[in-house]
């Protein structure tokens, strides 16, 4: 009796519309213009946000190729197109819901010290921002995923462009040019889809997408398929397209850069494999083999450009581009485990990612520097900060027993075992090879890694800082994260029991059907 009723209370609408409406009611003039009262209220409705997306995953059904908890608009937004509003979960979008309300409830603990003007505007975006990408990854069919990821935008944008200072501008302003050049191609393909479904008489939701996409003219499937992509290469971001990420990390304050490392890049890898490759697989293996060779060059490349940073942000800045492209590697590699260590990683760079720019935050705020030069060894002065980014430093540079290395070596495995090799395509005789340039990213990877651990903590240049005074509340959330990659690199059949029939079901499905 408990059960039932705790599910018929589990309403996907209210979970991604309650944040946004959470968000309007700080902005709103009836809302006290008192800090803490803002702080606590956004605070305290992330706890209640995350217990309720928790239900959802408990109750989702991981052994279902079905969506669950599926709601749409009892109205058509567009009539003429049959076009309305509708949400849905399965294992995979419900496994990102939960990591959304989780990160962006350490980056409103983040924003209590790392944040000083503008309370009500900022604390009304976060929670919009944490609205808006629930119903990315929650959206049930092309129109709702398109709308969500338009939206997103001009929401970072004011985040980065107000509370990243004057110079933030530039890189905000650059980051939504990428984005929404990306989102007018998407736009226009969502539209040719539904426009073509109307004359179908197709239902265009998701579930009925992916079983006949395959079905769809070709020409309709090629531009389809390249239209989405064009934007999720653009957000996710695939070399040589990464330029506007590495200035708006780098610019944003600690607890946006967090939101944007953590979930918002993953939005591009969530569409990459929703749309991509569930729905257009037999265009997409075409293009795949090329995306891998991206990916592998970015990585090394980003990885040597780190090497050579002097800041804590922009190594951090540089090195987020390079681990997107072991997500990249792992979702174009057509095979199994390839696919659930994309899924896997996605998770894990967004907890460890979100870690370290939380530690620059602190270091920076608490030693009025990032200069690898000018910090020395500063461990003698926050040892407690010290040991927790070790763990996640090592967790980047796929230690054993971390999250990192599972990710890092079934994407990686599953991109040099690609079925893709045997085809034939444009550049598919080259993954292989591709695949062993970009493990040397595991190699630049330990070299800045350690470099920054050495330079920032324990260089043998000491300076006197004098007394520092840290937050209980930034120790809890490094120390969260930090417990977190361990947990779950030591057993991560707590994340991949949830997505492993996904995978399976997905590429088995895939391979019958262009092998």
């Amino acid at each position: 009796m408990a059960v039932n009723f705790i599910f018929s209370c589990l309403n996907i609408f209210a979970l991604v519309l309650l944040p946004v409406f959470a968000g309007l009611t700080i902005v709103s003039p009836f809302f006290p213009n008192s800090v803490v009262k803002i702080r606590r209220f956004a605070k305290g409705f992330c706890i209640f946000n995350l217990i309720y997306t928790m239900f959802f995953m408990l109750f989702i059904n991981t052994e279902a190729a079905a969506f669950g908890f599926t709601k749409a608009l009892p109205f058509d937004i567009i009539p003429q197109l049959n076009i309305s509003i509708s949400f849905g979960l399965d294992s995979f979008s419900g496994l990102m819901c939960l990591l959304t309300s989780f990160i962006m409830l350490l980056a409103l603990m983040a924003s209590k010290t790392m944040i000083n003007s503008k309370y009500k505007f900022y604390y009304s975006l976060m929670l919009i921002l944490q609205g808006v990408t629930t119903g990315i990854f929650a959206a049930n069919d092309l129109f709702t995923f398109s709308i969500f990821w338009l939206l997103e935008i001009p929401v970072v944008y004011f985040l980065v462009s107000i509370w990243g200072g004057n110079a933030a501008k530039e890189s905000a302003f650059k980051y939504a040019i990428f984005t929404f050049s990306g989102s007018i191609l998407m736009l226009l393909s969502a539209a040719l889809i539904c426009a073509y479904g109307k004359d179908a008489g197709m239902i265009l939701n998701f579930g009925e997408l992916i079983k006949n996409a395959v079905n769809f003219p070709i020409v309709l499937q090629l531009t389809a398929c390249t239209g989405f992509l064009a934007a999720f290469i653009l957000k996710i971001p695939v070399f040589p397209f990464h330029i506007w990420l590495k200035d708006t990390l780098n610019k944003a304050p600690a607890p946006v850069s967090m939101v944007l490392a953590a979930i918002t890049l993953k939005t591009g890898a969530y569409g990459l494999i929703r749309i991509n490759l569930q729905m257009f697989y037999e265009i997409f293996q075409l293009m795949a083999p090329v995306l891998i060779i991206l990916g592998a060059i970015g990585m090394v490349y980003t990885s040597y450009c780190a090497l050579n940073q002097n800041d804590i942000k922009k190594i951090i800045s540089y090195s987020t581009i390079a681990h997107m492209g072991v997500i990249v590697i792992g979702i174009c590699s057509y095979t199994e485990f390839g696919l659930n260590g994309a899924i896997f990683y996605m998770i894990a760079h967004g907890l460890i990612s979100a870690g370290l720019f939380m530690g620059q935050g602190i270091i920076r705020q608490k030693f009025k520097t990032g200069k690898l030069k000018l910090l020395g060894g500063i461990s003698a002065y926050i040892p407690e900060i010290t040991i927790l980014m070790l763990i996640l430093c090592g967790s980047y540079i796929a230690i054993p027993f971390t999250m990192g290395f599972s990710g890092q070596i079934l994407s990686l495995a599953g991109g040099f075992s690609s079925p893709l090799i045997e085809k034939g395509f444009f550049a598919a005789n080259l993954i292989q090879m591709f695949v062993i340039f970009a493990s040397l990213c595991i190699i630049l990877s330990a070299a800045y890694t350690l470099r920054l651990l050495h330079k920032t903590f324990f260089s043998l240049e000491e300076y006197d800082f004098g007394k520092i005074q840290l937050s209980n509340h930034q120790t809890a959330i490094l120390a969260l994260l930090a417990f977190a990659v361990i947990i779950f690199g030591i057993y991560p059949n707590g994340i991949t029991d949830n997505i492993s029939f996904f995978s399976n079901f997905n590429i088995n499905t895939i391979l019958e059907n262009i092998f």
